[in-house]
C-alpha cells in the first residue's frame, strides 16, 4: 500500500521500498541504472493508455499496474542491451538518445514516443535560495515549451500529451503533461531513503510551480543532492513532432539554457 501525502496542492504517494527499480521484479539485479528506461518506457504506456489521470486527490486506477510493469520492462531492456553484451559497464547511465534506441531494438516493445527537443539548465548549488530558484526557472521552461508546444498542434491536431524526462546528479525521472485533465504528474522510480520505495506525485497544471519545488526540495532531503545541472529532454506520441519544430523553439531552446537570476518576492511553501 502507498502511504498518501498532500502539500498544499500537491498529492504524494510513497510506494513499498520493495516497489523501486532495484528491488522489484524478475530482473531488478539491473535495475541500478535502468531509471531512464524505465522513466521513457513509463512515458510510452501512458502515452498508449486510454485515460491513465483522473483526479489530483486520486492514485491512477493502473498505477501500481503500469509503474510495476515499466520498471520491470526498463530492467530487462537493460539486462539484454547492456548487461549481457558489456558486462563491464553494467553501471552505465544512458542518455536519453540511446535509451530510446536501446528500447526500439527490443521489438515487442512497440515504442512510439519521439523526443521534440533537448535543453539544459544551470544551477548554483551554493545559493541559499536555491531551493526556490530552481524550482522557479524549471516552471519557466515548461510554461514556455507547453505553450509552443500546443500553438505547433493546432486546433486540428491537438495533442492530449507531452513528457519530459529530467537528468539531474544521474537520476532520471519522468514528468507528465495531461491536456484533457489538467494533470502534472512526476514519477520516480529510485528507492528514496529506507522506508520508501518509488514515488509518484501529481498536481493540476495551475499549480506546477508546487510539484518543482517539492521535488528539488525531495532531491536534497532524501539524497543530499543540489545538482547544478539539469538536463531536460522533452517527448512526444505524435508522429514526426521532431521535423515540426517551430524554428521559435530553436531560440527559446538556447535562451533557456542561459542561467538566470531570478528574484520572486512571494515565497513558495
Amino acid at each position: 500500500m502507498a502511504i498518501h501525502e498532500q502539500i498544499d496542492n500537491l498529492n504524494i504517494w510513497w510506494f513499498p521500498r520493495d516497489f523501486c527499480q532495484s528491488r522489484f521484479g524478475e530482473f531488478q539485479q539491473s535495475g541500478t541504472n535502468s531509471c531512464t528506461l524505465i522513466s521513457l518506457i513509463l512515458a510510452d504506456k501512458v502515452a498508449k493508455a486510454e485515460r491513465f489521470y483522473h483526479r489530483v486527490s486520486d492514485l491512477p486506477m493502473r498505477g501500481w499496474e503500469l509503474f510495476g510493469n515499466a520498471m520491470n520492462d526498463g530492467n530487462n531492456v537493460y539486462h539484454n542491451v547492456i548487461t549481457a553484451n558489456t558486462p563491464q559497464a553494467r553501471n552505465l547511465n544512458l542518455n536519453i538518445p540511446d535509451a530510446i534506441a536501446a528500447i526500439r531494438s527490443q521489438h515487442k516493445m512497440n515504442f512510439r514516443l519521439e523526443e521534440w527537443f533537448y535543453t539544459h539548465m544551470e544551477a548554483d548549488p551554493t545559493n541559499p535560495m536555491y531551493n526556490r530558484n530552481v524550482a522557479v526557472q524549471l516552471s519557466r521552461i515548461f510554461q514556455i515549451t507547453l505553450q509552443v508546444f500546443q500553438q505547433a498542434g493546432g486546433r486540428d491536431n491537438m495533442p492530449s500529451h507531452l513528457f519530459a524526462a529530467i537528468i539531474a546528479d544521474s537520476r532520471t525521472v519522468m514528468v507528465t503533461f495531461d491536456f484533457r485533465a489538467s494533470i502534472v504528474a512526476l514519477f520516480d522510480s529510485h528507492q528514496h531513503g529506507r522506508d520508501a520505495g518509488a514515488v509518484f506525485a501529481q498536481c493540476t497544471l495551475q499549480n506546477m510551480d508546487d510539484l518543482l519545488f517539492w521535488f528539488i526540495s525531495m532531491l536534497h532531503n532524501v539524497y543530499s543532492s543540489r545538482p547544478s545541472l539539469f538536463e531536460i529532454s522533452f517527448l512526444s506520441s505524435q508522429p514526426g513532432v521532431a521535423k515540426r519544430i517551430p524554428p521559435a523553439i530553436k531560440k527559446i531552446a538556447g535562451e533557456l539554457k542561459k542561467p538566470t537570476k531570478l528574484n520572486v518576492p512571494k515565497p513558495m511553501n
